[in-house]
């Protein structure tokens, strides 16, 4: 299995993922996700928070972003970054496709069409280096791109 593949299978088999963008005063700001309900591949990420959240508002203005997610068991750790960019989503289709049930409590109209549900597209992206993903597992670091 090729590193590409090892970060795929890790990204369907985490339950946290901590997302990063950078604030309007250059500062990275950091929060932890629970992953959406549907993980296809590294090629397009989803998660959701609120529309109301600083994230949120920080995403709007600056779509520089990074993911990492990990897993940690008896051995060792993996885990794998990815840089690109995140934009908020606003087609209802994509919205209601990545909708869970167990949000219902966060949100006041228990439903993907509340204004305050706010999905999140991750889109990995090499700019303006050559690698987009960075894998670490034991005690080896590999780059690779998507």
């Amino acid at each position: 299995m090729n590193i590409r593949e090892r970060a795929e299978q890790l990204h369907k088999n985490v339950d946290i993922f901590t997302l990063s963008c950078v604030d309007s005063e250059g500062y990275p700001m950091t929060k932890v996700v629970v992953p959406a309900t549907h993980r296809e591949s590294l090629t397009e990420l989803f998660f959701s928070t609120n529309t109301s959240s600083k994230f949120a508002a920080e995403i709007s203005k600056n779509s520089k972003s990074s993911v990492y997610f990990y897993r940690k068991d008896d051995i060792a750790w993996e885990g794998c970054f990815l840089k690109g960019n995140m934009e908020i989503v606003t087609d209802m289709n994509i919205k209601e496709k990545y909708w869970n049930e167990d949000y219902k409590d966060a949100y006041p109209e228990q439903s993907f069409t509340c204004p305050d549900f706010c999905l999140l597209k991750f889109i990995p992206s090499p700019s303006p280096s050559p690698s987009v993903g960075r894998f670490y597992t034991g005690l080896s670091i590999e780059d690779f791109n998507i």
